[in-house]
Formats: structure tokens, sequence, C-alpha cells
């Protein structure tokens, strides 16, 4: 039987050995119930055979990878609609007498935000890489107007007050660290179950890559100070940045 298992285990290596390692790459470190997260493999091989194959007699039309670039990755976007942590991987497959395999990931998936006036920042980690994930919620008012005809028109879900800004994070932190905004969106999110003239709520995310220099050490905790635009009434707790 230990025969048998040492046998599989060596076979098993010599396999690994002659596989290319591909890496996955997802847009949303630490996504919550319902958003959108962009998985892509780089899968240039398919783009190095039909050159090889055709040559010029081609051309080559790519795809938008998950940062908004033309790339040759293999992309899909997905929801994940239960909140728990979820192993990816490997993804194995042959192609034109060589293997692949890709490595494995996890992706933490939390629960929806309370739809509710609130400012929610934390950090979290990805492949390596540290990132800070700063997410807002303000209530809309409506923004209905009467036209000379009798009706009416309105924007659904409301619009955010005038005057009311979404909060945000200063890039330089504090010396030493350095914060880079290499995603950020906003849209109008309503209850489940609203009435179509009943308001919501305008909604920012801005996720950030936490960038040290080659000598710091130590930690730093984000206070009210970092922020642009920090609401009154709000507490983000202690989210503390080390290294």
């Amino acid at each position: 039987m230990n025969r048998i298992i040492i046998f599989l285990f060596i076979l098993s290596s010599i396999n690994a050995i002659g596989q290319k390692k591909l890496k996955i790459e997802i847009d949303n470190p630490e996504p919550r119930v319902g958003q959108s997260v962009t998985f892509s493999i780089n899968v240039d091989f398919l783009t190095d055979y039909f050159k090889n194959e055709f040559g010029k007699s081609i051309e080559f039309t790519r795809s938008t990878s998950i940062f908004g670039m033309q790339s040759d990755d293999f992309v899909r976007v997905i929801k994940f609609k239960e909140t728990k942590k979820y192993e990816i991987g490997p993804f194995n497959f042959e192609f034109n007498g060589k293997k692949y395999t890709t490595e494995i990931i996890e992706v933490n998936v939390l629960p929806q935000l309370p739809m509710e006036n609130g400012l929610w920042l934390r950090k979290t980690e990805f492949d390596g890489q540290q990132y800070l994930i700063l997410e807002q919620l303000i209530s809309n008012e409506s923004d209905q107007t009467d036209n000379q005809n009798g009706g009416y028109s309105y924007t659904i879900g409301g619009v955010k007050p005038e005057g009311k800004e979404f909060a945000e994070l200063k890039e330089d932190l504090t010396k030493g660290i350095e914060l880079n905004n290499y995603s950020s969106s906003s849209t109008t999110l309503r209850p489940e179950g609203a009435d179509i003239f009943d308001n919501g709520f305008s909604y920012s995310i801005i996720k950030y890559k936490i960038k040290f220099d080659d000598n710091f050490k130590g930690e730093y905790i984000i206070s009210e100070k970092d922020f642009i635009n920090f609401p009154d009434k709000f507490d983000i707790g202690k989210i503390k940045v080390e290294r």
C-alpha cells in the first residue's frame, strides 16, 4: 500500500512539473453578496498559437481586462449569493499537447450592507497585496418635477442631495504609506421590495492598494483626519495598517 502511495505521489509530481502555472486575477478582493466579481486568467498562449498557425492572414481584436486594458485574458463575471469563503481552482486543461493549471485562490464574500446611511472602511489582503475598501451609503431625495402638460418626471430611486459628497481617503496616508485608488464606482441602490416611487441610496465604493516604502516598518491607525468629505456622526472603527 505504501509503495502505491509513493508511486502516485511521484507520478503527480512529474505531472505537476510538466504543467505551466497560470495566474488568476480578480478585480474585487473581498466582495459582498450580490456584487460583481471579474475573474481573469491569462491565456496568451492561444494568441501565440494563432500567430504561428495563420501568420499575417488574421487580425486580433482583444478583450478588455479587469483593469480596463486590452489583454489576451479569459474573463468571466460572476456574483456570489452566499456569505462564506470560497476556494476557486485549480483549473487543469491541455492545449496543443501542453498541460496547463491555474493556482488556487480564496475569495471571502461578506454580507450585504444594511440599507441605511453609513460609512464602512475595511482592510483586506489578496495574493500578498493589502487593500483598503471604502463604502458609503447616502439617502437620496426625490427630484420629481411637474411639466406644463400636467405630467411629471423623476429619477427612480431619487438622487443624492445637493452639497453632499462621497468620502474618500487621502492618498498620502502618512510618511512611508501611500494609497493607490485603482477602482471606484457609484450607483443607486434600493431596498428589496421598494415601491417605484420610493427613494433609495447613493452608493460609493473605492478600492485602494496600500503601498509601503521599502524602509517602512510599524503600524498606522486610520482616523477622521485621513479623509476628505468625512461625514458627521460616523465611527469607522480601528483600522490598522501595518507592515
